[in-house]
């Protein structure tokens, strides 16, 4: 039996579109056993549309208004069918713009996979025993990159990664 984890970050939800793409709804509506955001909802209803489908676990990011800054942390820690993952939008560290690996696989020891966000360019990047996986924004993509959320599947065999690009 696996455990699926939707992933997405910097939907900024309103200010770039008026609600979650196609895509994005397709994925939740399959049935993952959670749904993580690692920040730039930039409205609450996007929490609540997402709720919808399957337990959210959500942190803030920089362009998150003051009532989501109050609901939500700047970061946490989750267990994920048994894999430990840390969340952090990533606008906290000192070099954000360049994804800042060494300072995110500090910022939460013993995690398995860090998600985080902030630049909307997905990555996947395996450092010192930790996944850092970023999976781009659905709505403003940047860098060159397309439209695009994470997908992860944990299960006997391990960890899977991917990117639904769009």
């Amino acid at each position: 039996m696996s455990f699926e984890v939707l992933v997405l970050s910097d939907t900024h939800i309103p200010a770039r579109t008026q609600q979650q793409p196609d895509a994005v709804i397709e994925a939740a509506e399959s049935a993952p056993d959670l749904i993580v955001h690692a920040g730039d909802l930039v409205d609450e209803e996007v929490l609540r549309s997402l709720e919808r489908f399957a337990p959210v676990q959500a942190v803030a990011g920089n362009m998150d208004p003051q009532e989501l800054l109050q609901q939500l942390p700047r970061r946490r820690e989750i267990d994920a069918g048994g894999i430990a993952i840390g969340v952090m939008h990533g606008d906290a560290l000192s070099s954000p713009r360049s994804g800042s690996s060494e300072e995110l696989v500090d910022e939460f020891p013993g995690m398995d996979v860090v998600i985080t966000g902030h630049t909307h360019v997905p990555g996947l990047t395996f450092l010192n025993g930790v996944w850092i996986f970023n999976p781009g924004s659905p709505t403003d993509p940047r860098g060159g990159s397309e439209c695009a959320f994470g997908w992860i599947e944990i299960d006997a065999g391990g960890i899977q990664f991917s990117l639904r690009v769009f």
